[in-house]
């Protein structure tokens, strides 16, 4: 009988184990980085439960984490089985014997690592998982399902060539761009109206270098700078009247959060009393 479940990115989700517990409180979690070497980090790692294809947890699967935060499995296998090829993939060896944690139940990474793969080398990934839904309608299918499980070892058995890398880091970028411009074209429309999309990506990029420059490169950051950036470009915190983001951006005991906040706040005030225009 297949059986679907869900991995999920605990770092992603704030106060999962509680969420869990209030969405299927009879359903055991299972933290993937315990009885590995990284079993300090189990509580911000990624966390596999089952789940009933109708109910309330997969109901907040979809409407809140399918994007960023977990993927969607489904298997024939035992979960013992199941378990134990997941956390065979919890790190990955990489060029000079370097190896490092591998964030493969990102669903954007999921799908640039084995999408576009041979289906003998997707299938032995996969291992005695059938199917994985992602975002979109999209799923990746296994075709022969007769593959063996891997195991966890403190050397891990999985490599990515310096080029599977980049491949993977350039198009979590290019996703991220993307995002970037949808929105943007959505909230700020005026900002990109007529711009090709060619020159959408490169605003998308400008607008990550100027968050950067002012301390912001995270991904949730960059997201709330780019109502700055739409409205000010380039000349953000140095052009004429821009005095007020400038003493937000230099004040001191402030968190980066909080400062971000204050520029937001500042730029809504300009917008209602027509400094800028809407």
């Amino acid at each position: 009988m297949t059986r679907a479940y869900l991995l999920l990115d605990s770092n992603q989700i704030p106060n999962l184990y509680a969420r869990l517990f209030q969405l299927a409180q009879n359903t055991l979690p299972h933290a993937l980085y315990l009885t590995t070497r990284y079993a300090d980090l189990a509580s911000v790692g990624p966390v596999l439960i089952a789940v009933e294809p109708n109910g309330p947890l997969a109901k907040a699967f979809t409407e809140e984490w399918q994007t960023r935060a977990g993927i969607w499995l489904e298997t024939v296998a035992d979960e013992a089985d199941l378990i134990a090829h997941l956390r065979s993939l919890i790190h990955v060896q990489l060029e000079g014997d370097v190896s490092a944690l591998f964030r493969f139940y990102d669903p954007r990474i999921t799908r640039l690592w084995l999408a576009d793969l041979m289906d003998a080398e997707r299938d032995r990934l996969m291992g005695p998982v059938c199917t994985i839904r992602l975002p979109d309608g999209f799923y990746i299918q296994q075709k022969n399902s007769n593959q063996p499980c891997g195991h966890y070892a403190a050397t891990p058995w999985l490599t990515l060539s310096a080029q599977q890398l980049e491949d993977l880091c350039q198009g979590k970028r290019d996703q991220f761009a993307q995002r970037m411009v949808d929105h943007c074209q959505r909230y700020f429309p005026q900002c990109l109206h007529g711009v090709q999309a060619q020159a959408q990506q490169q605003w998308a990029q400008d607008c990550q270098r100027s968050a950067a420059r002012h301390g912001y490169s995270a991904e949730d950051e960059v997201m709330c700078w780019i109502g700055l950036y739409a409205y000010y470009g380039e000349a953000f915190a140095e052009g004429d009247g821009h005095e007020v983001y400038r003493q937000l951006l230099a004040a001191r005991n402030v968190t980066p959060q909080q400062r971000l906040d204050d520029l937001l706040g500042e730029l809504t005030r300009q917008l209602i009393t027509g400094e800028v225009s809407a």
